[in-house]
């Protein structure tokens, strides 16, 4: 009997045996072509990993520098600054930001800066602060009067011509704006200013054509300098007209007011006017009258009587002002003591004959006067 392990084991052997697979050798060309893109990729990844991470580890900022080469005595502006990256660690220095150079417009180097070199505020100085190349100096003296606020620098105002009052002959000069200003250098009362010769003669004829002295006005929250300036001007061009017209009119009372002349002396004379019912004023042409003495006991007093013409000048109130020599003044002041009292003024017509009419009532005094002596004696 057969082994049953043996016929199991039997077909197996009877298989052909597969043949074993082989294995493929890569060129080796192939390899170092492989090697030196994988050396490639790698370099890649390291230059960008440096880059990417250079940042975090690079030190230097942006600071300000000098864009090109500045001399002391330069104004300089934005275009005249730029930015370079630096380890300024504790050098003075600025942080570059875009605003940085505007700040520096219009300021004038104070020393010499080399391009490229790391500025600083205190390389500089304002422009308006100090004479640069042929400037001079003036100090323009301001009256805040007319100020409605407080002022400050860069503040923009109107300058003003305080003008003239009318008066001893010269009607003066309105008060006028003269021009609209932005203070500058200004301490509160005045402004430091320094200018080119040519502007400092025609700040100087200024000043002194308004008296040294520019008033100020401040502008309104948004009103227009020139708007301003016209209404103003017309303002004060009719307040300067109507003094004019009142000066005008005190002069003509003033020119009309007597003085005294060379060898004169100034009296004043009271007269009585009761002897004219419509009285009498100004310019009138009056007969000058004792009011004469009625008798009384042993005195036989006197007769009412014309002792002369008087034309009524600076006449008001029952008194002449009048300006004459020592002789006629002395006679002027005496007259009312010899009289015992005013002379009396009787006005008489234009063209009359003055002589005849005192003559005439010199006459008709007397006739009054001797029938009062007669009846005097007969009652004594």
């Amino acid at each position: 009997m057969s082994d049953p392990t043996a016929a199991q084991e039997a077909p197996s052997s009877a298989r052909p045996a597969r043949a074993g697979r082989s294995r493929r050798q890569m060129p080796a060309s192939t390899k170092r072509l492989l090697l030196v893109l994988l050396g490639l990729l790698v370099l890649a990844a390291s230059v960008a990993g440096f880059y990417l991470t250079s940042d975090a580890f690079d030190e230097r900022s942006a600071v300000l520098v000098a864009a090109r080469g500045i001399e002391p005595g330069e104004t300089v502006g934005a275009a005249d600054f730029g930015s370079d990256l630096a380890l300024a660690g504790s050098i003075p220095h600025i942080p570059f930001t875009s605003g940085a150079p505007g700040a520096f417009e219009g300021m004038v180097a104070a020393q010499p800066i080399p391009a490229g070199a790391l500025v600083r505020f205190d390389m500089f100085i304002e422009g308006d602060a100090v004479p640069v190349g042929v400037e001079l100096e003036l100090t323009v003296p301001l009256d805040l009067s007319l100020a409605t606020g407080e002022l400050s620098e860069d503040d923009e105002v109107l300058l003003v011509d305080p003008g003239a009052d009318p008066g001893g002959g010269d009607d003066g000069r309105p008060r006028r704006v003269v021009r609209s200003f932005r203070l500058t250098n200004f301490d509160g009362s005045q402004m430091r200013l320094f200018l080119a010769p040519e502007e400092w003669a025609e700040w100087t004829a200024a000043l002194a054509g308004v008296g040294g002295t520019f008033m100020v006005v401040d502008l309104g929250l948004g009103a227009e300098a020139d708007e301003m300036r016209g209404r103003l001007d017309a303002v004060w061009r009719d307040q300067w007209l109507d003094a004019v017209q009142e000066a005008a009119l005190l002069a003509a009372a003033v020119e009309a007011e007597p003085t005294a002349g060379p060898g004169e002396l100034e009296v004043i004379v009271s007269l009585d006017a009761g002897l004219a019912p419509s009285g009498v004023g100004e310019g009138d042409l009056v007969l000058l009258i004792d009011p004469g003495a009625e008798p009384l006991g042993n005195d036989p007093g006197r007769p009412r009587s014309v002792i002369g013409t008087l034309e009524l000048d600076n006449y008001a109130d029952g008194q002449m002002r009048m300006f004459v020599p020592p002789e006629e003044w002395l006679y002027w002041r005496s007259l009312p003591g010899d009289l015992g009292a005013a002379p009396m003024v009787l006005p008489v017509a234009e063209g009359t004959d003055t002589d005849d009419m005192a003559a005439r009532l010199d006459a008709e005094w007397r006739t009054v006067w001797e029938r009062s002596v007669a009846e005097a004696g007969s009652a004594g």
